[in-house]
């Protein structure tokens, strides 16, 4: 099963959601070794580890040095690195913008190499070339994907129109059950996920180019009739009882636990966040669905993307042996995301699956191309996701309403990484 995430925005979730503690930051290689720098997934053995053992087969010169940390821990510590001249010769991080450790944060601040003259940079699909270059260079490879649904227990009667969604929340309350697990505590980055669900059918359905259009300054948040319309239906949701009454206090484990042991029916989440919910019962078959963000099946999008990417730093002495490392990963994705249980970011040629086997139910969504972006990879100010996450946990309270947060994030908002 695959971890990897995004912590902060989105896809950013996943692995915030299940990081494990322990270790700092890596410094790079001496002549003849590669550091590769990765976060910790929780597993003893990953594809980097697996892939550092083929490189050094087919590199006897070279050795490689994977060196793992908490994902918080290694994305805050990756800017500090490149800028101070003692990065890694490899680093994975999150693609897009979403906070100061991401690719495009990074990309804008000239720490991170063009890797455009590799192999796989031409074949870069629309859909992931603006999270991993500015559209002139790359600065990294796309490892993996992630998708945006509700995940719930095989079996689970999962609604599939907005209207109905809030019919299963009452329903839901009188037999005592929640029926969406949501955390609202502090980090647990969980109530954006849902107001992404649900912009992906009102924001993206309108305007596909709702993310380009933000980046050049011709659109707000507020004003955005798209954006109003999916606060509201948060706030809708909450008044619903979707999320239950303590949710804005709730842990992100707490909320495992709950959907786990039955008490919620379902959740709205990335894909790469399946053994959270699983670690929570071993023993229940977990599948996703899409989330219904609208009565009419034809606005209803996925929000999808990247998750994560490969980079090399812009100040490496010598950039070459770690372009060499990525360029090799790239030439076995295929391989490697079946050791994590991904699925790559940038498709095999053989039209192979586009979501993991549990979230079937997306894949026509993601091959039709019936998708919205992962919002906050176009979002370069980091404070917008934390804006929007604490706006939308202040309306479970009932201390916000729609246009308080919009009007928050548009005062936070910059068309540059600062």
């Amino acid at each position: 099963m695959n971890i990897r995430g995004r912590a902060l925005g989105c896809a950013a979730v996943a692995v915030a959601l299940l990081a494990a503690a322990a270790g700092c930051g890596a410094d790079a290689g001496g002549d003849g070794e590669i550091v590769v720098s990765v976060w910790d997934d929780g597993r003893e053995e990953s594809s980097i580890d697996v892939a550092a053992r083929d490189f050094e087969k087919a590199h006897p010169d070279l050795t490689v040095t994977v060196q793992k940390n908490p994902f918080d821990q290694h994305l805050q510590a990756l800017r500090r690195q490149l800028g101070a001249g003692r990065a890694p010769d490899v680093a994975m991080t999150v693609v897009g913008y979403g906070e100061s450790g991401t690719v495009r944060a990074l990309a804008d601040k000239g720490l991170l190499a063009d890797l455009g003259e590799s192999p796989w940079a031409g074949r870069l699909p629309d859909t992931v070339a603006g999270a991993v270059g500015d559209g002139s260079e790359v600065y990294a490879f796309p490892v993996d994907s992630m998708a945006i649904g509700i995940v719930a227990k095989k079996g689970t009667d999962v609604p599939g129109t907005y209207t109905s969604m809030l019919t299963a929340c009452r329903d839901a309350g009188r037999d005592g059950k929640t029926a969406f697990a949501l955390g609202g505590h502090e980090n647990s980055k969980m109530p954006h996920i849902v107001g992404f669900a649900l912009a992906a059918s009102t924001v993206y359905a309108d305007d596909p180019g709702y993310g380009d259009k933000r980046l050049r300054d011709e659109v707000t948040f507020a004003g955005s009739d798209g954006w109003e319309q999916a606060v509201a239906r948060f706030g809708e949701m909450r008044d619903a009882g979707c999320f239950g009454e303590n949710a804005a206090g709730t842990t992100r484990e707490a909320t495992a636990r709950a959907l786990g042991d039955g008490d919620a029916l379902m959740a709205v989440t990335p894909t790469v966040t399946l053994p959270l919910w699983q670690a929570a019962a071993p023993d229940a078959e977990f599948v996703m669905a899409p989330f219904p963000g609208d009565d009419d099946p034809d606005r209803v999008l996925v929000p999808a993307g990247a998750s994560s990417g490969l980079v090399v730093p812009a100040k490496a002495s010598d950039a070459g042996p770690g372009k060499q490392f990525v360029d090799f990963y790239a030439k076995h994705r295929a391989r490697y995301a079946e050791i994590d249980g991904a699925v790559p970011a940038l498709p095999d040629d053989g039209g192979g699956p586009r979501a993991p086997g549990y979230a079937a139910a997306l894949e026509p969504y993601l091959r039709d191309g019936r998708t919205a972006p992962i919002m906050d990879q176009q979002w370069p100010n980091p404070e917008l996701i934390a804006r929007f996450d604490s706006g939308l946990v202040e309306m479970l309270t009932g201390r916000a309403e729609p246009a308080d947060v919009l009007e928050s994030m548009d005062a936070v908002w910059t068309s540059e990484a600062p």
